[in-house]
């Protein structure tokens, strides 16, 4: 099983040693080197596979912080098809009176066609008589096999790092509010594809920012 930390391609590559030889003979791939490899296999109709990824942050005080980030790529490799997105969202809040600041923070994903999924996702915060903050963060990898299905469905493999409670130290907003998101979304593949993203920002003076965003691709 990959750990926490494992790239993209390690990832892909756990996911590869799983298949039977004549499912990596059928698609032209092989063991190690699958993420890396274009491949255009004959005879194996081409299946789609479509996610979406992103979330949300917000954040309530005279000054306040929210940030976001999203990206999801998707390739078809001619055999397989592989998606990677991530969304990464922080808040932190200050206010000079006790008890108003609130920070949250949230992502998700959403995944259709793959034979494989593995997710790993953290949400962290902390909040003190004055301040507040939180993040959540979620990167995943889905990878379908043209012609070929896991016995029982689709496999997901989730990699856990619980969320914890901590000191805001280090998280304080500078003064104002401010809102900033991104999102990209990029969809490669010699057969239909799709990319879209959507996102949201909004601050109002000495009360709240709030930022969302989405990526969606499908190949």
């Amino acid at each position: 099983m990959p750990s926490a930390n494992a790239n993209p391609a390690a990832e892909v590559n756990f996911i590869f040693r799983q298949l039977p030889d004549d499912v990596l003979d059928a698609i032209g791939a092989h063991r190690g080197g699958a993420y890396h490899q274009d491949t255009e296999a004959s005879g194996v109709p081409h299946e789609s596979v479509i996610a979406a990824v992103g979330g949300d942050a917000v954040a309530a005080g005279q000054d306040t912080v929210t940030i976001g980030l999203v990206q999801n790529d998707g390739k078809d490799h001619g055999g397989y098809s592989i998606i990677v997105g991530d969304a990464t969202f922080e808040a932190s809040a200050q206010a000079p009176e006790a008890g108003g600041v609130g920070a949250a923070a949230n992502t998700f994903m959403i995944v259709s066609g793959a034979d494989y999924i593995i997710k790993d996702e953290s949400n962290h915060g902390g909040s003190g008589p004055n301040d507040a903050w939180a993040s959540s963060e979620l990167d995943f990898v889905a990878v379908n096999i043209n012609g070929w299905s896991p016995e029982g469905g689709p496999v997901v493999i989730e990699l856990h790092q619980p969320g914890h409670q901590v000191q805001p130290d280090g998280h304080q907003p500078p003064h104002g509010n401010y809102a900033a998101v991104i999102a990209t979304g990029e969809a490669h593949s010699t057969a239909d594809s799709l990319s879209a993203t959507q996102t949201n920002a909004l601050t109002v003076e000495n009360q709240f920012s709030f930022v969302n965003g989405i990526a969606v691709v499908g190949v």
